[in-house]
């Protein structure tokens, strides 16, 4: 059934949001279950607009069910397809609304749409997300059971999505989509980005389980307390070669009235008693003076709060004087992405940092007093074994000045980034279907990497990252032994103060219970 009979038997839309389940690797040392913000905030323009807007989290309802596939390497959190398919049961609805943020949950994902498709093959299917907007074609070609893909920002797309379909428009005139349509799979022109961030109602947590993220610490960075997810800017101007996300909110960076963030936050204080903010911006610091008029909000405000940018951030906003001002306004552990510290990779993946600019932010921060995490990367396609171990070099490094966390993440060659379409052109990736989808979430995994360097194999890069890891902590131990103790008496507390022991945390929560289950569809 084409989408225009669809829309011939619809009178009144009744719209619902899906957010499906999380795919992790087995041994995976991180796997951060955060509330659905993107989906949040589409709700949240949804309603405004006046529809009645349903929404099951799958991940939320059930963030600690853990179920292991049946080849074993992998785990997924939240409901089953049955336990979807029962909660649907009791809503009436006719469109489908479904997230999809990272490649690695294409396989599962795609399942569930197929197995909701099939038991609600009137039902129009409209999804979005990162993945989404890196290839939508490709998407709908896999899954014929999607009819419309949402491109970029989703607030104003799915009203005008929803308006066409109840007045039983043609979708030819919605920009940002793409469909489906008698003459096949249409593209329809871009959709430019939402001007005005302020104007985007608040995200509508109260149809969300919120509270099952803030009562068990979940959450993307270190967890203090109880943590609210939000956003004070979108986009990036940087153009990092591995990173999807210009296809999403292109290279265009806006930042909010600093003034609504701190009333947003005062609201989530209030209504929820909220302790800690994670800042889910992909660079929330671009602009110093933008950052330092924020802390002196939140100064003035005297809030007992902490705040973190878990994603990373750049550091060439952060002198002395941001970092005091930072510290004092609650930032009390940040993130530095540098990715690498080889010039030579640094500059084939196009990140304009310098190590030695760096190097001195982060002992100004250590200086500070906050605790100190850094995202690395290792096995990019022309990475060789001495521009590696340059980065594990710094690794070393990071130990013996006091870093608090490193995180060694093996490349992973997402939908949408320029080093995904030249791998796809010179033939290292010759195939794109489950397999290459679930190996991208490789990149958490302990025990088994896969690399994608021409010069490193899948078990050198797992022994640069485990050995790196293994040596920038065995390191931090023996340097500060005060922390071995408080590591005990965290884990005991079941409380994190560093992204490590947040991870064991994570870890023994998800040995404790499973089952096997199916998670793709291999018919």
């Amino acid at each position: 059934m084409r989408i225009s009979e669809h829309q011939n038997t619809i009178d009144q839309i009744k719209p619902v949001l899906l957010r499906t389940p999380m795919v992790v690797p087995k041994w995976s040392h991180t796997s951060p279950i955060c509330p659905p913000l993107g989906l949040a905030y589409v709700a949240a323009s949804l309603r405004q607009f006046g529809y009645e807007v349903r929404c099951i989290d799958a991940l939320g309802e059930a963030p600690l069910q853990k179920t292991v596939s049946e080849n074993a390497k992998y785990l997924y959190f939240g409901l089953s397809i049955k336990e979807i398919l029962q909660h649907l049961a009791l809503k009436e609805f006719n469109v489908l609304f479904v997230s999809l943020m990272f490649s690695h949950d294409w396989p599962m994902t795609k399942y569930f749409i197929k197995t909701i498709k099939k038991t609600y093959p009137e039902v129009i299917t409209v999804c979005g997300g990162e993945h989404i907007s890196a290839c939508p074609k490709f998407s709908m070609e896999d899954c014929p059971e999607i009819d419309i893909c949402v491109l970029g920002e989703g607030e104003e797309t799915s009203i005008d999505i929803l308006k066409t379909i109840e007045q039983k428009k043609s979708l030819s005139k919605v920009n940002g989509i793409v469909y489906r349509s008698e003459e096949g799979i249409i593209t329809n022109p871009k959709r430019s980005r939402i001007s005005q961030l302020d104007n985007i109602p608040l995200p509508a947590w109260d149809l969300f389980p919120l509270e099952n993220y803030l009562s068990n610490r979940l959450g993307y960075g270190v967890n203090p307390g109880r943590t609210m997810p939000m956003l004070i800017s979108r986009g990036c101007p940087f153009q990092c070669t591995f990173c999807s996300s210009p296809q999403m909110w292109t290279t265009k960076w806006q930042a909010r009235d600093p003034n609504c963030v701190i009333e947003e936050m005062q609201f989530y204080i209030d209504k929820y008693k909220i302790t800690n903010f994670d800042f889910y911006d992909l660079t929330a610091i671009v602009r110093k003076d933008w950052i330092i008029k924020f802390c002196q909000k939140i100064i003035k405000k005297n809030w007992n709060i902490t705040w973190q940018m878990p994603s990373g951030t750049r550091s060439e906003a952060l002198d002395d004087e941001t970092l005091g001002l930072m510290m004092l306004s609650g930032q009390k552990h940040i993130s530095y992405a540098p990715e690498s510290a080889s010039k030579t990779t640094l500059q084939k993946i196009k990140k304009k940092i310098k190590i030695e600019n760096m190097k001195e932010s982060i002992k100004s921060a250590l200086s500070k007093g906050m605790g100190v995490k850094l995202n690395l990367m290792l096995g990019f396609p022309d990475e060789t074994h001495k521009e590696m171990l340059e980065t594990l070099r710094f690794v070393i490094y990071a130990a013996f000045v006091g870093v608090s966390d490193v995180y060694l993440a093996s490349f992973a060659p997402y939908p949408g980034s320029e080093l995904f379409d030249e791998m796809c052109k010179n033939g290292q990736i010759s195939k794109i279907d489950d397999e290459y989808f679930l190996n991208l979430a490789s990149y958490t995994d302990l025990l088994h990497s896969y690399s994608y360097s021409r010069h490193v194999g899948h078990r050198m890069l797992s022994v640069y990252r485990l050995g790196g890891m293994s040596m920038f902590y065995i390191l931090n131990f023996i340097l500060r032994p005060k922390r071995i103790l408080r590591l005990f008496i965290n884990i005991i507390n079941k409380k994190d103060e560093s992204k490590f022991e947040n991870s064991i945390l994570q870890m023994v929560n998800r040995f404790k219970r499973s089952k096997k289950h199916k998670i793709t569809d291999k018919k």
